[in-house]
């Protein structure tokens, strides 16, 4: 009978290729479960090395800490997001489809932009492709739902989204470091850069951020208020 593997902290980092205080702050946020803790040590097994591994999967595909604790904890309830979000390393095909006359896809000429391996999982899964969005970006979801309730199929509506996604990626990429550095950085720059004066800079920046994304929306309402317009009678 196969003897189950133990490790300590240290050595599950290792085999995690993760340090210690990663370990750490991931059981303190509730994504990993406590050890069998004899004596004074703590001492980890191989589900915990998987659900290291699986949170460096999470994370390298871009999924924010708390995105990735709700993952999880649908995933132990047994709510089959291990398949659809691609946790469980095994390989699903991706389904070839084509595009009909007047679909999304078909209007651009542009090749569409290649899905995340998320919606990929989500797509090729049997079960609802929506919930690809359900934990990550809830208001697309919505939107890739309405989108095929009006009739498009939903590999044309994951790419319209994540077309949209893409440009707003390109937005902020454009902008934010001006943005960030007129609101935040060039004062702190001037500053003594003292641990107070990084405190500030952390306020600062996440009142920039603010800012940025509230301008932002209201300049893309704007925009789509101008394409929602009748034309007069």
């Amino acid at each position: 009978m196969a003897v189950e593997s133990e490790y300590t902290i240290d050595e599950l980092a290792r085999a995690a290729d993760t340090t210690v205080r990663s370990v750490r702050v991931y059981h303190e946020r509730g994504l990993l479960p406590s050890p069998d803790v004899r004596g004074r040590i703590g001492y980890y097994g191989s589900d915990h090395l998987n659900r290291l591994q699986t949170i460096s999967r999470l994370l390298s595909r871009g999924m924010k800490l708390n995105g990735i604790r709700e993952l999880l904890e649908a995933w132990d309830r047994g709510d089959g997001l291990a398949e659809v979000l691609g946790v469980n390393d095994q390989p699903v095909s991706e389904p070839t489809t084509v595009a009909a006359p007047g679909s999304p896809r078909a209007q651009r000429n542009q090749a569409p932009p290649e899905l995340p391996e998320y919606v990929q999982q989500a797509l090729a899964a049997s079960g609802d492709p929506h919930e690809a969005y359900r934990v990550t970006n809830p208001r697309c979801g919505d939107l890739t739902t309405r989108l095929v309730d009006a009739g498009i199929s939903a590999r044309d509506a994951f790419e319209l989204v994540e077309r949209l996604r893409a440009d707003c990626n390109q937005i902020a990429d454009q902008y934010a470091t001006q943005l960030f550095y007129f609101l935040a950085g060039q004062t702190y720059e001037q500053s003594g850069r003292t641990p107070k004066d990084r405190a500030k800079l952390e306020s600062d920046l996440a009142i920039a951020r603010l800012i940025a994304t509230r301008a932002t929306s209201e300049l893309i309402d704007q925009a789509f208020a101008r394409h929602s317009e009748l034309p007069s009678a």
